[in-house]
């Protein structure tokens, strides 16, 4: 992957130096803050100084600003939504870009100053946080925003039933979880994200929307299958795996053999896996940005093996929605933005269609 590898290992090294200067330098030009906040207000503001270096680093690694801009506009909703001013992140961000020239080599600094300048401009760019994702163009809308609401006032037996009485009416599985299960996952997400419900909210419609898929497996692992097999997981230290477990249901759903691994799955075990299941297909997901490197170095020792040439690799994810042509600086095989995509592109792959 060509990258600012440098930079990117340089922000790391020095990233608690430089959060603690930032915070301090806040702090310090506006002493308001420790009336407003006092130091759990200022220990948070490092921590936030700590993870906008972490996108940074990781924006500048993959030479993708729109990393960095959509992350700076979902903290802008996120803050906003908890009555914190955007001009806080503002004014951390500029010094941010000050403490970088102080510290870092110029040809280093240069670069960080041309993305921090990017998002500090008024910008028209930087794209708003969807009104909502349960949308009149989903065909399910009345079913999905009567699961979610379901889900909220935390009755998942209900919600089970109301999924249940869709299947037994005829409905396709593949349908629930493309109109109901993912929609309302990500307006669940939104919701949080916008401080309308709370992490326990967050946490329970998650594992809620778990179970109830696991009571439609009778119906995907019963289809006849067309004797390819998939590996999918997440990335070491990725703890988002609702995605890719829906996209290998999907899998099952066409007649793949899937051997689901999970989420925050070692490298080691990856490679050990694709030896063992005799796979044509990895499939790897990636939630946030600063996991793209591990992305990369799984699919270089995956093709660094000459018994894994046959395999084919696809990602998906948040970062490489953002970023067209990432995927391909992973060294990956192809990206898909759902999992009817990712069928559709591995069947291509392996020669299905």
């Amino acid at each position: 992957m060509q990258n600012n590898s440098a930079i990117y290992e340089l922000i790391n090294e020095k990233k608690m130096m430089l959060a603690q200067e930032i915070t301090g330098l806040q702090f310090q030009q506006y002493p308001e803050l420790e009336i407003k906040y006092g130091k759990a207000g200022k220990d948070k503001c490092l921590e936030d100084a700590q993870y906008h270096l972490t996108y940074l680093a990781e924006s500048i690694r993959a030479n993708s600003k729109p990393i960095f801009t959509a992350y700076i506009e979902w903290a802008k909703t996120m803050l906003e939504a908890r009555e914190i001013p955007f001009q806080d992140l503002i004014n951390n961000l500029g010094l941010m870009e000050l403490v970088c020239r102080r510290i870092l080599p110029p040809q280093h600094s240069a670069i960080v100053t041309e993305y921090i300048q990017l998002v500090l401009m008024p910008s028209e760019s930087i794209e708003p946080t969807p009104s909502t994702f349960l949308t009149a163009t989903n065909p399910l809308l009345q079913e999905a925003t009567t699961y979610l609401s379901l889900l909220l006032e935390g009755n998942r037996s209900e919600a089970q039933a109301l999924v249940s009485g869709l299947v037994q009416n005829g409905q396709p599985v593949a349908a629930i979880y493309e109109h109901i299960f993912q929609p309302s996952q990500y307006e669940v997400g939104r919701l949080w994200q916008t401080n309308q419900i709370t992490v326990a909210h967050e946490h329970y419609c998650t594992a809620a929307t778990q179970l109830i898929m696991a009571t439609l497996y009778p119906y995907i692992f019963k289809t006849e299958k067309n004797g390819c097999k998939m590996l999918a997981c997440t990335v070491s230290g990725d703890l988002h795996e609702m995605g890719i477990r829906m996209v290998a249901d999907y899998f099952e759903l066409d007649g793949w053999d899937t051997y689901y691994m999970g989420a925050s799955m070692p490298e080691a075990n990856i490679l050990t896996a694709i030896m063992e299941q005799k796979a044509q297909l990895l499939a790897i997901s990636a939630t946030m940005p600063f996991h793209i490197s591990k992305v990369e170095a799984i699919i270089k020792k995956v093709r660094s093996r000459v018994e894994n040439n046959r395999v084919k690799i696809i990602v998906g994810g948040y970062p490489f929605a953002l970023e067209p042509d990432l995927w391909k600086r992973t060294g990956a095989d192809g990206y898909a933005v759902n999992a009817r995509e990712a069928i559709a592109l591995a069947n291509k792959l392996i020669n299905l269609n």
